[in-house]
């Protein structure tokens, strides 16, 4: 274990080791109930953890928002999907030790997997420290997540649009933005989705991102790609 590397990039520096090992141990290394060396115990810490922090932010950052949407805000950036990705994007699923049988399956790719030890050094946190300590590593860790959680409530029309078109040909579509104001760089933009050189829908966005959202939710409404078949 690389422990200057991970706290590096969990901005954190552990006092008592034993914690950051346990939250670094997969169950397959140690499957005796009686030892409690794996993360299991510290993944369930650390859910509740993750919860709470993500709740009380949100709350705070939507003052309006109602229960419904905050439950999809949060349980977007708690995701499995989610804290897998950031994980693997930390490097911490090569600092996981599990069992060689496990590995050769290829256990350190599983999203469970992933998102579990995403949980257990959170715990392991919370455990070395306290939870003020936890929840400063956790909203560190999720500060994007969080500035983009109004997306988890939005419909994913680029994903919607992708699988409408590729169920006609296996081609999907193609995105050109630009500036709406060319004295404007920041934006907004505007986008186009094509299908077969075909203008298929058009939006606009304060950015790029949202400006081809609103041009695959414009598609999906004319569904214009019917016409040609």
């Amino acid at each position: 274990m690389q422990r200057e590397v991970l706290e590096k990039s969990l901005g954190y520096v552990f006092t008592d080791e034993v914690w950051l090992k346990q939250a670094l141990t997969h169950p397959s290394v140690d499957q005796k109930k009686s030892t409690n060396l794996a993360y299991e115990r510290l993944e369930f810490l650390g859910d509740a953890v993750l919860e709470l922090v993500v709740s009380r932010e949100l709350f705070t950052l939507y003052p309006k928002a109602d229960e419904g949407v905050l439950t999809k805000m949060r349980a977007g950036i708690v995701s499995r999907q989610n804290l897998a990705r950031l994980c693997v994007e930390l490097g911490w699923m090569e600092q996981l030790d599990m069992s060689p049988q496990l590995e050769h399956a290829g256990g350190r790719s599983t999203l469970s997997v992933q998102a579990n030890t995403f949980e257990s050094v959170i715990g392991a946190v919370m455990m070395d420290s306290n939870y003020n300590a936890a929840r400063k590593v956790s909203l560190q860790l999720l500060r994007d997540s969080l500035d983009k959680a109004e997306s988890f409530v939005q419909v994913n029309s680029k994903g919607a649009l992708l699988e409408a078109l590729q169920a006609v040909d296996g081609c999907g579509p193609v995105y050109r933005v630009e500036l709406v104001d060319a004295a404007k760089p920041a934006g907004p933009f505007r986008a186009y989705a094509y299908w077969h050189e075909l203008e298929v829908g058009v939006g606009e966005g304060p950015s790029k991102h949202k400006a081809e959202m609103a041009a695959a939710a414009d598609a999906l409404q004319k569904k214009l790609w019917t016409e040609k078949k």
